[in-house]
């Protein structure tokens, strides 16, 4: 091997060293950028899990049940305050999520998957204005740390197709809790969903 041979050979090498040099920087550059963005979608997601409302709810019938008050009160965490007032929107959920899921066939003469799942199965619905047609949610409203709101309330009846009567339906969920879903929206755009089930008491007895 000549004197340029060998150069050329020892040229070579110092490339394919510089190369792998390179390569190897790369490589750890992008997985630290990986872990680095990584580490901050932990972050966030710990932050948004930290400022998850926190609501305490109440639900007072008259004596005759005919009617009801839910009040929702906003209570924190106290660094919700630093995303000044939260549009709140309350739904009510049935008492079982499997309810016309549409697994089944269909049977002549039966309510279909969607009446099923649109009727609210539990013992109250919405009847205040701002409600939807069926009484499932209310319209958005503005809350802060520390306020509350009222809805009003009035007993569900059962669906056209059942067989129950309107006592036996009430009789039926006389006992059971309301169950619902607030969505929270903060003006920076973060949402959060808290279920809740919510006792109800009699006016005198609460």
């Amino acid at each position: 091997m000549t004197t340029t041979d060998t150069i050329a050979a020892l040229a070579l090498g110092v490339a394919v060293v510089a190369a792998l040099a390179a390569i190897g920087s790369w490589k750890a550059a992008r997985n630290a950028n990986g872990a680095a963005q990584t580490l901050s979608r932990i972050e966030q997601q710990r932050l948004h899990a930290d400022l998850t409302p926190v609501f305490r709810c109440a639900i007072v019938a008259n004596e005759a049940r005919s009617t009801a008050m839910l009040r929702v009160h906003l209570e924190g965490p106290p660094g919700l305050l630093s995303h000044d007032a939260i549009e709140i929107t309350v739904s009510i959920r049935n008492d079982n999520p499997h309810r016309g899921n549409g697994n089944g066939p269909q049977l002549a003469g039966t309510a279909a998957p969607e009446e099923v799942r649109a009727h609210i199965w539990g013992p109250w619905k919405f009847s205040g204005d701002g409600r939807d047609n069926t009484g499932r949610t209310v319209a958005p409203q503005q809350l802060t740390v520390g306020e509350w709101t009222r809805y009003g309330l009035t007993p569900t009846t059962p669906p056209p197709w059942s067989t129950s009567s309107t006592q036996d339906w009430l009789r039926d969920y006389e006992n059971d809790p309301v169950r619902l879903s607030i969505t929270a929206r903060s003006k920076g755009s973060s949402t959060w969903t808290v279920p809740l089930e919510v006792s109800v008491t009699t006016e005198g007895t609460a």
